[in-house]
Parts: C-alpha cells; sequence; structure tokens
C-alpha cells in the first residue's frame, strides 16, 4: 500500500467513525463498538468489551506483547460526543465532509481523532513488522461527556482494568492556535454549585426586610470579587517571564440566575449555579472559602439557605513531570523526534484522565493539534487532513518509544 493509498484509508476510517451518532444524550454506542471490532479484525487486533452497567460498555482494542508481563501503555479515547445545533453548522454535522482540506464534523477535535490516529498509527507499524516489547491497549469508553460516571470512574473498580496491567497512559488534550503542541499533567478540580436563597415576599411596591434578592445580591458580590481578584492576576501575570495559563487560576462563572413569577411580586426565592473550575492544589483552599461564604450570608436561620453541590471531584492529582521517569522520558523523546515544541500546562475543565491520575496512574493529556482553531463543542468543529494525517506520524513514534525498551522497574 503506497503513502497516499494509507492516508486516504485512514480518512476514510475517520469519516466513517465521525458519521456514527454517538451524541448525547442517546449515543449510538452499539453501532460504534461494531465498528470498532470490525477496525480490530482488520489490524489483527484482540478485541473485546467491558460491561459497565445494562446498556454501557468499553471496548479494548490490543495488541499483545511476547513480553506480556511488562506494565502496558494504554492509549485512551472516548467514544461519546456533545449534542449540536444543525442551524448554525455549514455541513451536516454528522457527515464527515471535506471541504478545503478540511474534515468537519462532531468529534473531529474532541476526540474522535485521537483514536483513529491510535490505530492508524498501529496500523502503520504493523505493515512495518515493528514489534511491541510493551502490550498497547487501545481504550474507547462511554459517557466522557457527561462526567465519566458511568464510565471511566465504573470502569477503574473492576478487576477487568486491572487486568490490563497498565503503566502510563495517553489521553486527549487540546487543540493549540500556534505551532506549539499543549501537553496537559493534570485537570482542575471541579465544583459546580446550586444555591437556593429564600426570603419574604410581598407587593412589588413595598420595602420588604430580609427578601431573597438581597442573599442573592451577597452572593454575587463574593463570588464576582473573587472571579475579579482571579482574572486581575491573570492579566498581570502575562508580562511576567512565565505568564499564568488558564489551569493555572480558578474561575468561577454565574450559569443559572431563576426567580420570580410576576414582575410585581418580590420573589421568595432565587436559585443560583456557579461552574467553579479550581487551580492545582487550591483545592482545600477554595471549598474553605465556600463554607466561610455560607456562614457570612445575611439570614434569620439557616433554612433560608440550600447549598448544594452538584458535581464534586474532590482534590485531583497531577501526573509528576519535575521528576524524571522512564515513561515519561519516553514519550519526552518521542516528541524530541518529531520536532514537536511543548507547552506542558494543567487542563482548563476535565477529562477521564483525572480518574486513573486519583488511583495512580500516570496520565499525559496529548492530542497532536497545531495551527488549529479550538473548536471542541462548537459549530463548525473540524480538523484539517494534513493535521490528522500528521497526528499519525507523531503516535507512531511515540508508541515506538513508549514500547520498544521494556524495563521491570517501571
Amino acid at each position: 500500500m503506497t503513502d497516499n493509498q494509507q492516508n486516504e484509508l485512514a480518512i476514510q476510517r475517520f469519516v466513517e467513525y465521525i458519521q456514527i451518532k454517538t451524541v448525547q444524550p442517546e449515543p449510538d454506542y452499539e453501532s460504534a463498538l461494531k465498528f470498532l471490532k470490525n477496525y480490530a479484525q482488520e489490524l489483527g487486533l484482540e478485541y473485546r468489551t467491558i460491561k459497565l452497567d445494562q446498556d454501557r460498555h468499553a471496548a479494548v482494542l490490543t495488541w499483545l506483547s511476547p513480553s506480556s508481563t511488562e506494565k502496558s501503555i494504554l492509549l485512551n479515547s472516548h467514544i461519546d460526543v456533545v449534542p449540536v445545533f444543525e442551524e448554525h453548522w455549514i455541513v451536516p454535522p454528522f457527515s464527515g465532509e471535506i471541504r478545503d482540506g478540511k474534515i468537519y464534523g462532531r468529534g473531529t477535535q474532541d476526540m474522535k481523532c485521537v483514536g483513529i490516529q491510535y490505530l492508524e498509527a498501529i496500523r502503520r507499524l504493523k505493515t512495518a513488522k515493528y514489534e511491541p516489547k510493551r502490550t498497547i491497549h487501545c481504550l474507547f469508553v462511554p459517557d466522557e461527556e457527561i462526567g465519566g460516571e458511568r464510565g471511566m470512574k465504573q470502569l477503574l473498580t473492576l478487576d477487568e482494568f486491572k487486568d490490563l496491567n497498565v503503566g502510563f497512559v495517553l489521553d486527549e488534550g487540546l487543540a493549540s492556535e500556534n505551532d506549539v503542541f499543549q501537553v496537559y499533567y493534570g485537570d482542575r478540580a471541579c465544583l459546580w454549585i446550586e444555591i437556593i436563597v429564600k426570603g419574604n415576599t410581598g407587593h412589588g411596591s413595598r420595602l420588604i426586610e430580609n427578601t431573597a434578592a438581597e442573599k442573592a445580591q451577597f452572593l454575587l458580590n463574593e463570588m464576582l470579587k473573587y472571579r475579579t481578584d482571579e482574572k486581575e492576576r491573570f492579566r498581570e501575570s502575562q508580562t511576567a517571564d512565565k505568564p499564568l495559563q488558564l489551569g493555572e487560576i480558578t474561575t468561577i462563572n454565574l450559569t443559572k440566575l431563576d426567580g420570580g413569577v410576576q414582575i410585581n411580586v418580590v420573589p421568595d426565592q432565587y436559585t443560583l449555579a456557579f461552574d467553579c473550575r479550581i487551580k492545582p492544589n487550591g483545592y482545600d483552599a477554595f471549598k474553605q472559602f465556600l463554607n466561610d461564604l455560607i456562614e457570612r450570608i445575611p439570614k434569620k436561620n439557616n433554612e433560608e439557605i440550600t447549598f448544594v453541590y452538584k458535581q464534586d471531584s474532590g482534590p485531583l492529582l497531577l501526573t509528576d513531570i519535575e521528576n524524571s521517569s522512564w515513561w515519561l522520558d519516553s514519550f519526552k523523546r518521542g516528541c524530541e523526534e518529531m520536532a514537536c515544541k511543548l507547552n506542558w500546562t494543567v487542563f482548563p475543565a476535565g477529562t477521564d484522565s483525572r480518574f486513573l491520575r486519583n488511583v495512580g496512574y500516570p496520565a499525559i493529556g496529548f492530542s497532536p493539534m497545531i495551527n488549529t482553531p479550538v473548536l471542541l463543542h462548537d459549530h463548525n468543529e473540524y480538523l484539517a487532513k494534513d493535521v490528522f494525517l500528521h497526528g499519525i506520524d507523531i503516535y507512531i513514534r511515540l508508541i515506538e518509544n513508549l514500547t520498544n525498551e521494556p524495563k521491570s522497574n517501571v
């Protein structure tokens, strides 16, 4: 098979994967698993599924090494994608249509590209008669886009995952708008908070005491002051030798504000929701800030305040990048051989890697997409063909470096 034929086949498989509507909230996982099973047979990989619950399975495509006692590498990707607003797309969002050298479709960046790049890198290594000295597992998991509770988090509790004997994980990253690849060694902690404040009601013409609006105002002032302080700290750092990156600060955003039934009736309650993403090692201090804030809200009694954590990731561990390790050195060497300029940082949102890191697996987030606008979850998501194909070449070199020198102590 010529290089052009290999490239066309890779693009064809990528388009076929995009065309499977694994879109939340009702992803077509059955068709995706069938596609992956056929892919495994095509490449000569072992294929199995791991049942997570009644209608959720993870797929594992394995290139088994004779040195099977060595720790394996795990190439992780998620199958599901987020919903679309079709009226804002210039092409059908699940068509995989190619225009001007760009492959359009939901999941082209997040993250069907990476799953296909893993497999196409393996195809080319097999064609070249490469023999890995570590087992390689390509893992495809469900439900990352809705938090991963029934996906990766559940999977990590099962013996079937422990049996994979994982030593190191590659997972998703983000596109980069310049020529520097983004590499993620951690995720920010996440708190989704819903606060219901209650107060006295009455006619809109009266000056009523102890209203819900006053409590809501206090909350907004305090939360947005925290946000402003962090925003200013971020802004001031941009002129420093090492400016802060988004993953290194705490962000707070008001995402919901509900209340009131009629314009001349003072509401007896308001509901406020905040999306908080917390900088590395800042979880405990931020949680204390919230606890103190609850105590300081003006109120007659505690029943006037309901504070609910809709999502609480807890503190999140980071992959150690300060100290040398065989895994990390191998990853860096592979990138150097491909002349990749790297920026090491913390992922500003959340990925499945947070679950892996928190139970002790070193995990790196890396999606090889440079000179590309960040379009995950956006309208008209696309990935240029040449960027997609170059990513396959990068994964070839990474897989080689991560599997060609077995060390029994890692």
